[in-house]
């Protein structure tokens, strides 16, 4: 009779624990994971929440304005938009030696109202042919804290090709559709 008992009693905790598991899995499978479209519009989430890696609540965009020329400057157009309030706009330069701000250029400043999608000018003088690159940050500050989004603006300057061709070839799978055949080498 002892020894029943014994056997019962990770018996009935068992059968406890897996009917509690079963039941959340229902639950989240019932959670809806995206928030409903309003008007026939799909929502944009500006609030920094992401069901990954949490996202800063920028958006960024550039066009560069004309052919960029070795030692001429070259506008860039940077747009910055946010539901978060006042932001801090940082402009940067990795390589020096290819690409220099023109002079009078501000490299640093905040941008008080972001609802409406600043449009900033950013003038750079390149040194060079080939690619370069400006790179632009944006923090905000959110309820979860200090959030930033940066990006590379690229920049073709001269008669550098505007993007490099990779040494692959795309041929058709089994299945019909295309996969990229990478070159390789066995080895022994």
């Amino acid at each position: 009779m002892n020894s029943m008992k014994k056997l019962l009693l990770p018996l009935m905790v068992s059968v406890i624990a897996l009917s509690a598991c079963g039941q959340s899995e229902e639950t989240a499978l019932q959670a809806p994971l995206t928030p409903e479209p309003v008007a026939g519009k799909p929502t944009l989430n500006l609030d920094g929440a992401s069901p990954g890696k949490p996202q800063a609540p920028i958006i960024m965009s550039y066009q560069v304005v004309g052919s960029p020329i070795v030692g001429n400057p070259v506008l860039i157009n940077v747009s910055i938009s946010s539901s978060q309030g006042p932001a801090s706009v940082h402009y940067s330069i990795t390589d020096r030696s290819a690409l220099m701000f023109q002079d009078g250029q501000v490299e640093l400043f905040e941008i008080a109202d972001l609802s409406s999608g600043a449009v900033q000018q950013l003038s750079v003088v390149p040194l060079r042919e080939g690619r370069l690159y400006v790179n632009v940050s944006a923090e905000v500050q959110t309820p979860r804290g200090a959030m930033i989004r940066s990006m590379a603006i690229p920049i073709n300057v001269g008669s550098a090709p505007e993007r490099t061709e990779s040494p692959t070839n795309v041929v058709e799978g089994p299945d019909g559709e295309a996969v990229i055949s990478m070159p390789a080498q066995e080895s022994n």
